[in-house]
């Protein structure tokens, strides 16, 4: 992109709401080539910082701005393009969703080609709530998943004042996929909180969708938010949504990885999910709504739609987040879990785990053993019996179980006691 480009005069055609509202638009028509006169930004009282997004019409692949605080000394220009979870507008371009200290009260904008329209669209996020509240999730009938569903903030917590209300009337789907994004935003701010808010805008008020498109989103500190929430049909995947879950790692991965709290908390989160589903993380599936077969855990960019995300630094790493969420289920959540539930699980151990054809069992210190059963979770239907194990370490064939998570049991002579853990089968 050619940085010398010829300055386009915008003149004001009008604005929306007043000055001490939380969101304005100002409609920018009749360009020339001359150089940019200021404008004024039609808000006051921002906090904790100032969102800012344009949509244009004409040739233009992105536009020029520039911001300051008095209207004489002004800020580098940025550029700013098409963003890439934006919806699709015939002879219109959505651009990216931007940040700027909330000091800014004026803009100046340039283009390299024919602009004929421009609307940006200005967002106070306002202040965060008194204290940072993070809800605890329900936990999850043991047989259904092991791991826990991380704690999260709700839509109350990181939207205190109440004006980004959820979708009235959400549709609902069956998650067989999860989809990982990054937000291409900055990887720094003054409150993550205020970030999702924006999002909430930007996705709302100039997407013009019916709520923030991701179901979950996680910041760089680890702090997961509550988007449209668990099993909600999202916005996020190239208009083929169904059957997906989106998380999206707030930050721009495109030169640098995300944080080391922010990939813990995301392999947390989807070993909740892909357990929750009885999908094993290492697995691939049709995935109905693009007709393409996909990793149960995949990146933006695997869909239909030409993009970048989640980034050329996360993507890469999605392989090594699919074996970390297998690994999780079945060595960290079934083992604490096992243990909350059977005090002596910790004596029953099974390795490989993950496992494909064959799993060794050793159950330390077990007397009047009776039976073992593998049982599939989520259904709870017992895939298999092994009636009175001669000996306390012995092998047991799974190579024609399907894929999946299963909780393994063994029972005493008199049925009392019973102590388990759970197995990833994968194929």
């Amino acid at each position: 992109m050619k940085r010398t480009l010829p300055l386009l005069l915008l003149l004001l055609s009008g604005s929306l709401a007043g000055a001490q509202s939380s969101r304005a638009a100002l409609t920018l028509r009749n360009i020339s080539q001359e150089a940019p006169q200021s404008r004024s930004i039609p808000m006051a009282g921002v906090t904790p910082f100032l969102a800012w997004s344009a949509v244009w019409s004409g040739e233009a692949e992105g536009l020029w701005f520039r911001f300051s605080a008095d209207g004489r000394h002004w800020e580098p220009w940025i550029w700013t393009g098409p963003e890439i979870h934006a919806a699709e507008l015939p002879g219109r371009t959505v651009g990216q969703l931007r940040f700027e200290n909330a000091a800014m009260r004026y803009f100046q904008v340039r283009s390299e080609a024919t602009v004929d329209e421009v609307v940006v669209h200005f967002f106070n996020p306002g202040p965060d709530a008194p204290a940072t509240t993070v809800q605890e999730a329900e936990s999850a009938e043991l047989l259904a998943c092991p791991c826990p569903q991380p704690a999260f903030q709700r839509r109350s917590d990181w939207c205190p004042a109440g004006n980004c209300p959820p979708n009235p009337n959400p549709s609902y789907t069956d998650v067989t996929h999860l989809i990982v994004h990054h937000s291409a935003s900055a990887n720094t701010a003054a409150s993550w909180a205020a970030v999702v808010r924006s999002f909430w805008d930007f996705h709302v008020n100039t997407n013009g969708w019916a709520d923030i498109g991701y179901n979950w989103l996680i910041d760089p500190n680890g702090v997961v938010y509550e988007g449209r929430g668990d099993n909600v049909l999202g916005a996020h995947f190239c208009g083929t949504n169904s059957r997906t879950m989106g998380v999206c790692v707030i930050g721009d991965f495109t030169s640098v990885v995300p944080t080391q709290a922010a990939l813990d908390q995301l392999r947390n989160l989807l070993s909740w999910k892909a357990c929750n589903i009885n999908a094993d993380p290492l697995s691939t599936l049709l995935h109905t709504g693009s007709g393409l077969t996909l990793n149960r855990i995949s990146g933006h960019r695997d869909g239909v739609c030409s993009t970048s995300c989640p980034g050329n630094m996360l993507y890469p790493l999605l392989p090594n987040i699919r074996q970390n969420v297998a690994n999780h289920i079945a060595q960290v959540c079934s083992v604490s879990d096992a243990e909350e539930a059977e005090p002596h699980a910790a004596h029953l151990h099974i390795f490989p785990n993950p496992a494909r054809d064959i799993i060794r069992i050793e159950a330390e210190g077990m007397t009047g053993l009776a039976w073992l059963e593998l049982v599939q979770a989520g259904s709870g239907a017992v895939l298999q019996r092994l009636l009175q194990p001669e000996a306390a370490a012995f092998d047991v064939s799974v190579a024609d179980l399907p894929a999946g998570l299963y909780w393994l049991r063994l029972s005493s002579a008199g049925g009392e006691e019973r102590r388990g853990v759970f197995v990833v089968l994968q194929k």
